[in-house]
């Protein structure tokens, strides 16, 4: 009889790099892999974001908070942080989209094939790339157009 194998396992002291390096690793050219980490990111923006909005929207019971906090949004740091988090809207919104409808509908996945070598997984597919990328050139033109808005209402651009 032969000897049994043990078991292969990763190494399990990582710390905190092993919570936050599996988001980014094999990012380059791995559009799949930046949607993942954009998407995770602009959720945590927007759990962060909710919270202060409501607290913000309930000082109109107290007109001078609210005059003093709409004097504290003409600042540019302000004004950057919306257009950051309108950008987070925007890409969360189209990407929860795309993949409401390739998980959710099962659109652009395909039919099922038998693995052969080189295994591909059927994420890479022309049809999800292609939504992939639309949604990618979608966000960047609208943020940009917004951000053009928003950055000539106060004198900037």
């Amino acid at each position: 009889m032969g000897e049994k194998r043990k078991p292969r396992f990763l190494e399990n002291r990582l710390g905190i790099m092993g919570n936050i390096v599996p988001w980014v690793l094999m990012i380059r050219d791995n559009p799949e892999r930046v949607a993942f980490v954009l998407h995770r990111l602009t959720g945590l923006l927007l759990i962060i974001y909710l919270p202060v909005h409501i607290f913000v929207t309930s000082m109109t019971v107290n007109p001078q908070k609210w005059e003093d906090f709409l004097r504290l949004e003409e600042n540019p740091l302000a004004q950057f942080f919306l257009w950051i988090l309108f950008g987070s809207i925007v890409f969360h919104g189209l990407n929860g989209i795309r993949l409401l409808l390739v998980e959710g509908l099962g659109k652009g996945i395909g039919k099922p094939e038998p693995p052969e070598p080189p295994y591909k997984p059927t994420s890479l597919s022309s049809a999800q790339r292609k939504w992939l990328y639309a949604v990618f050139a979608i966000w960047l033109i609208v943020w940009i157009v917004g951000g053009i808005i928003l950055f000539r209402e106060f004198g900037w651009v």
